[in-house]
């Protein structure tokens, strides 16, 4: 079998394993899942849809930045693909079949595995800091996000913070690199991924908040700080649990948790359900959708 027909069922089966992973991880939970559906109001399905792919595709920017800062710029649409399309390894017990698919498919426009690797460890780092800092940050301001002491909160954002200087950015993506490439990062520029990733996080927080039933404009203020403070959370606790695909079960549990105290543990639980299905619908969409529309423009280096 030649290696252009092996990459190619690699490729298949990488996909078949995706789809497989992915609805293993509702497995379950498919009854609550319609009656969480049928109780959210339709409006509010819709605002959070979108603002679901308003933060995946701005995580996408944050991911094709760091790659700029390695001396290769790809095309839009073709970084898009190589982003989305990569990303569905998530849902793949391991937490490493994304770097790979990343790596195999940004080689196609010359781009060396392990500057792609570096990339992907760089942009993984950039998402728990960026998370840490928000979740602790808001403990330290008072805000009970987790359940840990006022000082604790304080000294995470702190470390969340040295974490997103350039230096400790730029070293950890450049050791990974090796002699393939060095991550070159500004403070402004670090600043705008920085900007990007707050941008996320509160997409996906207002997400949150667009999905629970009974919201007044009183309470969005707080419940939008909660959720953010609350996904946050679940997001770093779902990247430590490595054996869940894209943290399934770990960042529900998590999310219910911190959740729960300001909406009940019912309408919790049923935001945590729409919110993974919303999630993972989005990804599967903005994969398909980039592969359909993948441009033929060579990749540019800086």
């Amino acid at each position: 079998m030649s290696r252009q027909r092996l990459r190619t069922v690699a490729r298949a089966a990488f996909l078949v394993a995706v789809v497989a992973f992915a609805a293993w991880g509702l497995q379950g939970s498919w009854r609550d899942l319609v009656v969480a559906l049928s109780s959210t109001p339709l409006p509010g399905l819709a605002v959070a849809a979108g603002l679901v792919l308003l933060g995946l595709l701005t995580t996408c920017g944050a991911w094709l930045r760091l790659l700029a800062g390695y001396g290769h710029r790809l095309p839009r649409e073709d970084g898009r693909r190589v982003f989305f399309v990569g990303q569905l390894g998530k849902y793949i017990p391991g937490s490493v079949w994304s770097m790979g698919a990343h790596a195999d498919l940004a080689r196609g426009f010359g781009v060396p595995v392990r500057v792609t690797v570096g990339t992907s460890l760089a942009f993984l780092g950039l998402n728990v800091a960026t998370a840490g800092l928000l979740a602790f940050g808001m403990l330290a301001a008072g805000m009970p996000t987790l359940p840990l002491p006022r000082w604790a909160g304080l000294l995470g954002a702190l470390g969340c913070a040295v974490a997103l200087t350039p230096p400790v950015v730029a070293r950890l993506g450049t050791f990974v690199a090796g002699s393939a490439g060095t991550l070159r990062l500004t403070w402004g520029a670090l600043a705008v991924l920085v900007g990007r990733m707050a941008l996320t996080w509160t997409c996906y927080a207002g997400a949150m908040v667009a999905l629970i039933p009974g919201t007044t404009p009183g309470h969005v203020a707080e419940l939008l700080a909660i959720a953010a403070g609350g996904f946050a959370a679940a997001y770093v606790v779902g990247v430590a649990v490595v054996v869940a695909p894209a943290g399934v079960g770990a960042r529900e549990v998590t999310l219910v948790a911190l959740l729960s105290p300001a909406v009940g543990l019912a309408t919790a639980t049923a935001v945590a359900l729409v919110t993974r299905v919303l999630h993972t619908t989005a990804d599967l969409t903005l994969a398909a959708v980039s592969a359909l529309r993948r441009g033929r423009s060579p990749a540019v280096q800086r």
